[in-house]
């Protein structure tokens, strides 16, 4: 089968499952215990520390390990909001954000915050006025994420880190989707904190990061918490972490020339299909401010599951949008913060490459596509 889904998650490199089994044979230890054993855990956590870190350009000490992206996205918005002076404030996110965070932002909002949903424009982007006018004395919170699962759209960062540069509220951003795909820079961009995952660059599933600035006032959401400097109950996982560290030590090595290929891919796909398709078919972001990783396509007159199921009985992997919300089989809620209808929204399908995609399986995938679109539109037509 091709396998066309990587922003929902990607296989584990050889040297990732290497580093996580000769970490749980050898290092098995907790690595809180006092005892030699878990003292040999503890420099194996502390090493991929190091590791991921330096490739954020961020201080270690503000990074902590989780049990995945979506639960570092909740314990650090969590954790900065509830750190914060004022009882009930006022925070800032988008209508286009993944589901982690919009249903961390919906519970907040249940227990008494003002919640600020931005607009995104026709492209996905945040406008950075939007953010300006909506900014309040007593704003605690912005989250805005770096890349969008479901349509790559790319959030212009630096000019809100700009905008927030002087304003007392947090700055956090979800940068799953982009960390060791995109260039990134949260010193630049004046972050105070972020949320990325192992799973998406070939690390392990069950391994996240949430990176807070040192010096940035946090509570955990959980009292009494003794793990990772008390941000997270539960033994960690140092297998995971270790393996989490190989993976970005190989990603480091491809960076530049897997953006390069994604690309080329990307738009061969794209050009092949609309070439047979037309206006049937269209990329839901911009071409030219959103991730070459992910192409987001709005199908004209036809809904993204059944396009979806076609492929797969014809050997090709895509999804309908981002992996923990698509058993909703509701409109997607960034196709619909676009601008999208109700039904163009259902008519979204996902297709996302990674550095090991190869072209003759993206031709293969166009056709595909292409002629799953083509016999369904037919079938509408007349006699």
């Amino acid at each position: 089968m091709i396998y066309l889904d990587y922003a929902a998650t990607t296989p584990m490199s050889t040297a990732a499952i290497e580093a996580y089994r000769q970490a749980a044979e050898r290092y098995f230890g907790n690595s809180s215990s006092l005892h030699d054993i878990g003292s040999e855990a503890r420099r194996i956590l502390d090493a991929g520390r190091r590791v991921i870190a330096a490739r954020l350009g961020v201080p270690e000490r503000g990074l902590f390990f989780t049990g995945s992206g979506s639960e570092a996205s909740f314990l650090t918005i969590t954790s900065l909001v509830k750190a914060s002076e004022a009882r009930r404030g006022h925070l800032i996110t988008t209508r286009a954000e993944h589901s982690s965070v919009r249903n961390t932002f919906s519970w907040l909002e249940e227990q008494g915050y003002e919640v600020t949903r931005l607009p995104v424009s026709r492209e996905g982007q945040v406008r950075p006025q939007d953010l300006r006018q909506s900014l309040r004395e007593d704003t605690l919170l912005v989250s805005i994420q770096h890349v969008n699962p479901e349509t790559g759209a790319i959030q212009p960062l630096q000019k809100i880190g700009e905008i927030l540069k002087g304003h007392p509220a947090r700055f956090h951003s979800d940068m799953i989707q982009s960390f060791c795909k995109l260039p990134t820079s949260p010193d630049e961009w004046h972050l105070d904190a972020l949320s990325i995952s192992a799973h998406k660059i070939h690390g392990p599933k069950g391994i996240g990061a949430a990176w807070i600035r040192p010096g940035v006032p946090w509570q955990p959401f959980l009292t009494g918490t003794t793990h990772e400097s008390g941000f997270r109950p539960g033994t960690v996982n140092v297998p995971a972490v270790a393996a989490f560290a190989a993976a970005v030590n190989e990603a480091v090595l491809h960076t530049a020339a897997n953006l390069d290929h994604v690309r080329q891919l990307r738009d061969l796909l794209i050009d092949k299909i609309t070439s047979r398709c037309g206006d049937r078919v269209k990329l839901a972001a911009d071409r030219w401010s959103s991730s070459p990783y992910v192409a987001g396509l709005v199908i004209q007159g036809m809904e993204g599951q059944y396009a979806m199921l076609e492929c797969s009985q014809q050997g090709l992997a895509i999804s309908t949008g981002s992996a923990c919300q698509v058993n909703e089989q509701k409109p997607s809620a960034t196709l619909l913060a676009m601008g999208y209808t109700k039904e163009e929204a259902m008519g979204f399908i996902r297709l996302s490459f990674d550095g090991q995609s190869e072209q003759a399986e993206v031709e293969r995938a166009a056709e595909i596509l292409s002629s799953v679109i083509e016999k369904h539109h037919a079938s509408l037509s007349p006699l």
